[in-house]
């Protein structure tokens, strides 16, 4: 019977698997989650390098001036982007459910966010020609003149010029109570990036064209920095009354255009249906 046991035990020590080495002291064996995913378009920003030197102005600050064409060449293709041919272009559920990077809104806002995606085109208040585009739904400026510690941030769009001193002057206390389209911006230095502080908005302008409301609460923060004749943006939209938590853009790339460009005047704004939209594939 002993024998037995011994045999037993014998047995099933075998079926136990080794013990390993003993864990060098200062190793640390707990598990760490992977890093946050990263966007194919942040992917493909991170990619890009110039060869060229960055200008700076007096100061030694990058200096942004320049034409920055609004088509990179992605082949990942635009974010948002809203594809024709499908039943409804501006109620495309799988594009929508393939974008990476969407504002996270609180629970019993979601709601109002797919009513006013899934209204009709003409209740997005940047399809008619009653309402600016705003910021940061503008996006990228298409052009940049940076002089006398002053920056201009120009898009050809309505209501698309912002004039911002570069002097490093504090936020004036009362910015905040502006109604604003492209909000009360102030602009500074954090070593090579230029950044742009705005506050002082109203709640008519959308995020995207996805139902992306905000209210007139909302704090935008951009960024933009140049490598030689590349421009990197990208924004960051705080909003706690609506927002579980404050949404960043992905990194957009503009390639500056060497050639002299004439900035026109905003074309005239026309009701319009989805064929005569001014930006009829991304709208966001």
């Amino acid at each position: 019977m002993v024998a037995a046991a011994a045999i037993g035990t014998a047995s099933l020590a075998a079926q136990q698997p080794a013990a390993g080495p003993p864990v060098p002291q200062g190793l640390v064996t707990t598990y760490r989650p992977a890093g946050k995913r990263v966007s194919p378009q942040d992917g493909f920003a991170a990619m890009q390098q110039s060869a060229l030197p960055t200008p700076r102005d007096a100061d030694g600050h990058p200096d942004l001036s320049g034409n920055w064409v609004a088509n990179f060449p992605n082949p990942i293709g635009a974010p948002g982007l809203r594809m024709k041919g499908t039943f409804e272009p501006d109620q495309a559920v799988m594009q929508r459910g393939a974008q990476w990077n969407k504002p996270l809104y609180k629970p019993e806002l979601w709601e109002k966010v797919r009513s006013l995606d899934f209204g009709k085109a003409d209740i997005d208040p940047a399809y008619g020609c009653t309402h600016p585009v705003g910021v940061p739904r503008q996006n990228v400026p298409g052009r940049i003149v940076q002089k006398d510690r002053q920056i201009f941030l120009i898009n050809n769009v309505e209501n698309g010029i912002r004039i911002l001193p570069l002097d490093g002057r504090q936020r004036d206390p009362l910015d905040t109570e502006f109604s604003t389209y492209n909000g009360m911006g102030l602009a500074r230095w954090d070593g090579d990036t230029l950044v742009v502080e705005s506050v002082g908005f109203n709640d008519i302008t959308w995020l995207g064209w996805e139902g992306y409301f905000h209210t007139d609460r909302m704090k935008v923060t951009e960024r933009f920095r140049r490598q030689g004749d590349l421009l990197f943006y990208g924004f960051t939209v705080d909003d706690p009354d609506v927002l579980m938590e404050p949404w960043t853009s992905i990194t957009y790339v503009r390639r500056l255009n060497p050639n002299p460009v004439r900035q026109d005047e905003a074309a005239i704004c026309e009701e319009r249906d989805i064929d005569l939209l001014a930006d009829p594939y991304n709208r966001g």
